[in-house]
């Protein structure tokens, strides 16, 4: 009977939308509009958001483990006095037990990579030419994963071989350096050490294509580096790093964290600026949907006074007589935003495609269904407005009043 009820209740809202076909086309293709209106902004803007993520960190390190800035020199150290009662400290320049924070950064589940780095500053010698540089060294596991070498290379191998370095573009496009060519790199100690091109990778930002990229033994060595310069990390989710970086920084006391948001608080700014500006369209976007859906079944309600006072009459209910224009609703949400999504993509793609935009979209179940979800809601909750003005209807006076 339940059943035999529901069917009911749905033929006479199908055969509505049917009747006032006129209102109910201008509804969805309103409803349509403003879930496309919706996904466009949201596929668009996280895409870019993507985009710029992807081009500040997505070939660098997340989080950059640094030695202490000053470490406190123990009070029987030569030349300090036992009624000294002012700190003394000194540089500290190297982390020491590098091992051991590796090893435990690689068991956190959220850390892709973990690696340490040694860092120096020298010169190229090529022929005439000198040229500063600096240079990094690497381990072949997660140091060169860190810095996608092996996906930004544009000519030669990724490899971390004796007698080879990889550079950055642009300083091969200065030095004419090619596959194989051979060069020297002074320290500032006026040591030397020959090596070949064995690589050139192109990291899409001017500081990484300055770099010269060697075995981090070698560095160390070459630079009298008895520890290593940082330990690098990658994320999972990169807008975790702040809080991992918080987390570790007060478990590890003898080094200090820093997260790729500290150096980047503009950016954050503008990335949260963006995404206030999208949800904020989308609310009003959201609000219209609403109110146009609320005002058109409403006059449909007041036209079909006379069709549900006969049907109350007949012995319809009040719960029924609502719940009619809630299925309205349901299905002028459903049909709209399934319209409006396939709208959406057909404008996104094609403004892609006409712009020729260097950054793509996001389009995923989050970005799909979201706005599907937001539509069928306000066009759920609009309609209970008509539905409690149908619920009160009086048959008699109706009839009545004709």
């Amino acid at each position: 009977m339940k059943g035999k009820k529901n069917r009911y209740e749905w033929m006479i809202a199908l055969r509505f939308l049917i009747k006032g076909k006129g209102q109910t086309l201008l509804i969805v293709l309103g409803i349509a509009a403003g879930v496309a209106v919706q996904f466009f902004l949201a596929a668009l803007i996280g895409g870019l958001q993507i985009s710029l993520i992807e081009n500040t960190v997505g070939s660098a390190p997340h989080i950059i483990i640094l030695p202490a800035d000053r470490l406190a020199k123990p009070l029987n150290s030569p030349g300090v006095k036992s009624d000294n009662r002012k700190a003394l400290y000194e540089e500290r320049t190297e982390i020491y037990s590098w091992q051991q924070y590796v090893n435990d950064l690689k068991k956190d589940p959220r850390i892709l990579y973990a690696a340490p780095a040694a860092n120096g500053s020298g010169f190229i010698e090529r022929g005439t030419s000198v040229v500063p540089v600096l240079v990094k060294g690497l381990t072949a596991a997660d140091g060169l994963d860190i810095y996608k070498i092996n996906k930004k290379i544009v000519s030669g191998i990724p490899e971390l071989a004796s007698d080879s370095a990889l550079l950055g573009r642009q300083i091969a496009d200065r030095l004419t350096l090619a596959i194989g060519d051979k060069f020297y790199l002074r320290n500032n100690k006026g040591e030397q050490m020959f090596l070949r091109v064995g690589g050139i990778f192109d990291l899409g930002a001017a500081a990484g294509n300055e770099l010269v990229v060697i075995s981090i033994d070698m560095v160390r060595s070459f630079f009298a580096i008895e520890g290593v310069s940082t330990i690098e990390v990658q994320v999972k989710d990169v807008f975790a790093a702040e809080k991992i970086a918080r987390r570790y920084g007060r478990q590890y006391e003898r080094v200090k964290l820093e997260s790729w948001q500290e150096k980047n608080r503009q950016l954050l700014t503008a990335l949260s600026s963006q995404s206030i500006s999208s949800d904020t369209i989308q609310f009003f976007v959201i609000v219209s949907i609403s109110l146009g859906i609320a005002s058109v079944l409403a006059i449909a309600a007041v036209q079909k006074q006379r069709q549900l006072g006969i049907l109350k009459a007949m012995g319809t209910t009040n719960r029924s007589a609502s719940k009619i224009f809630v299925i309205q609703g349901f299905l002028l949400g459903s049909v709209g935003s399934l319209l409006g999504v396939a709208l959406g993509l057909f404008l996104a793609y094609g403004f892609i495609a006409g712009t020729k935009s260097t950054f793509g979209l996001e389009v995923n179940a989050r970005t799909l269904l979201t706005p599907i979800l937001l539509a069928l809601l306000a066009s759920v909750i609009a309609s209970t407005i008509p539905a409690r003005r149908a619920a009160k209807l009086s048959p008699i006076e109706v009839i009545r009043n004709g």
